[in-house]
């Protein structure tokens, strides 16, 4: 680990906004997303892991033979495109309730554990860790928890048999009366653009609600070609850049195309109010961290390094460290999973 002061600059940049922030947006994982066939995720005991401690709200009663509204295929498990997600509606359920409806189907020839693939951190079978954009207002909602912490969603019955598929639902804040569609980002595939909002009369018990979680999307867009995106809580931002994008093969010297991202980077820091910026390289398992850790370093000292002129910020300090193969956000048995693997973020207060 290094610790650098921030030294401002004297000329301020202007600010670039990406001009097609909701027309590719997909989430990169928040933490290590563990799907694999048939392996079922362990507690400290050995024994699998529910997603809830308390039982999970009664699902309403689903349409009748729903169909298909959207469909997607995973990019990012190890049965790739054989894992299939349909959207079968989204639709108010109630003023302040939207409620996703999916059908999650296994075309391959082994039973598959989806484990916490779509869930939220510490959570096992759920859809919790999907998101729903709204491209008018340029926001992006969270889904609906409970006060203890647990999604509003129903759960997944463990693992999908081979040719099988199973229903699983997933309750939102219900965005505006006008808006008649959005987009639908999951952690495993590429985002569903435009999914009409229809209208049920199905209701949900939910009376212990907790407050509704509905982010601004700001710069810095989500990008599914390049690998690019960024993860939000309360009061911190974690931007990942892929490597791909900012290095070649092997190198730490950043590439042309790297520059634009960056200014937008410090331009968003220079808006924040934290004054601790942590910058974290991160390699796939190709090799040993002999040789991981060590470039994981230099390529975020590289960026580092830039940042720091970059922004005018006083009072900035810079946390640097490298830590090789060790934090995997994929699977790096996939070739995708270690693209994805292969990053720089950049985390700080907002």
């Amino acid at each position: 680990m290094r610790i650098k002061q921030h030294t401002p600059q004297a000329i301020k940049r202007g600010r670039i906004i990406s001009a097609s922030i909701a027309a590719s947006v997909i989430p990169l994982f928040a933490s290590s997303c563990v799907v694999a066939p048939d392996e079922s995720p362990q507690t400290d005991t050995g024994e699998e892991s529910p997603s809830n401690t308390e039982p999970s709200p009664p699902s309403p009663s689903a349409p009748e033979d729903p169909g298909e509204i959207a469909t997607a295929i995973t990019t990012s498990t190890e049965v790739g495109h054989e894992l299939q997600i349909d959207i079968t509606a989204l639709e108010r359920i109630q003023d302040d309730i939207l409620r996703l409806s999916l059908k999650i189907t296994n075309n391959s020839n082994e039973r598959f554990r989806l484990s916490d693939g779509l869930s939220e951190a510490g959570e096992y079978y759920t859809a919790g860790g999907i998101t729903l954009i709204d491209a008018q207002s340029q926001q992006r909602y969270l889904s609906y928890d409970l006060t203890d912490g647990t999604c509003l969603c129903g759960e997944l019955d463990g693992a999908i048999d081979a040719g099988g598929s199973q229903d699983i639902w997933v309750a939102f804040p219900a965005p505006p009366s006008d808006l008649d569609s959005m987009t639908i980002t999951t952690p495993l595939t590429p985002p569903i653009m435009d999914v009409p909002i229809s209208t049920s009369n199905d209701h949900l018990n939910a009376s212990n609600l907790a407050e509704p979680q509905i982010l601004d999307l700001t710069m810095i867009s989500d990008d599914l070609e390049d690998n690019t995106g960024r993860t939000e809580s309360d009061g911190e931002v974690s931007i990942i850049l892929s490597s791909d994008v900012l290095f070649e093969t092997n190198s730490a010297e950043l590439s042309p195309d790297s520059q634009e991202i960056l200014e937008q980077v410090a331009s968003e820091i220079d808006d924040a109010s934290g004054t601790t910026i942590s910058v974290d390289g991160h390699a796939d398992n190709t090799g040993n961290e002999s040789i991981n850790v060590p470039l994981s370093l230099d390529r975020a000292e590289a960026v580092e390094s830039t940042l720091s002129e970059l922004t005018t910020r006083t009072g900035i300090t810079f946390d640097v460290n490298g830590h090789g193969s060790s934090d995997p956000i994929a699977n790096n048995d996939t070739e995708e999973g270690k693209e994805r693997n292969r990053r720089v973020s950049i985390t700080f207060e907002k």
